[in-house]
């Protein structure tokens, strides 16, 4: 069977991407040609995520094993998409920044009898996102935003040596704990 999938992204309107894949094809197989066609790092930690109609995450399929021993999730090496999709109108994330929480959005959109030769781009439309954020990361925005004001903020991140009395020791020395 040849599965059709379509991935949009919500930072690109006008970004459009189909593909044709054998259902025997694994995960991983899915992940290595997304990253060559968008030209992604492949170092980069990545996963899928099955989703309800809805976008509601349900399943993760990680790129590496992650030692979890529970139904929640499985190794893209390790299962086939004839596994976990079956029908047209499934959907799943493709997590390419993990730590920025950035997707691909797919959706199964056909199933035909056949089989392809190698996994296809069909179509791919507009600019696709890239793969790392262009905002960077910033310490200071990141408590600001966990609910730190400025003032708390840089409390936090004084290192004087205005200890309380119970954690002064007049008879140690730093070196003490290394």
């Amino acid at each position: 069977m040849i599965y059709f999938f379509r991935a949009i992204s919500n930072e690109s309107d006008e970004f459009l991407f189909d593909i044709a894949i054998n259902s025997e094809a694994k995960f991983v197989d899915l992940h290595h040609f997304i990253q060559q066609q968008l030209n992604f790092d492949p170092a980069q930690m990545t996963s899928f995520f099955l989703t309800d109609e809805d976008w509601q995450k349900e399943k993760e399929i990680t790129l590496i094993d992650m030692m979890v021993d529970d139904d929640s999730s499985a190794v893209m090496d390790q299962v086939r998409l004839e596994e976990f999709l079956n029908a047209p109108k499934q959907r799943l994330l493709y997590a390419f920044d993990l730590f920025a929480e950035r997707v691909l959005f797919m959706e199964l959109t056909d199933i035909t009898e056949g089989s392809v030769k190698e996994t296809t781009c069909v179509r791919m439309e507009g600019t696709p996102p890239p793969q790392f954020s262009e905002e960077g990361f910033s310490f200071d925005d990141a408590l600001l935003s966990d609910g730190f004001d400025e003032e708390g903020a840089d409390d936090f991140l004084s290192y004087g040596d205005d200890l309380p009395d119970d954690y002064a020791d007049e008879g140690s020395d730093m070196n003490d704990f290394y």
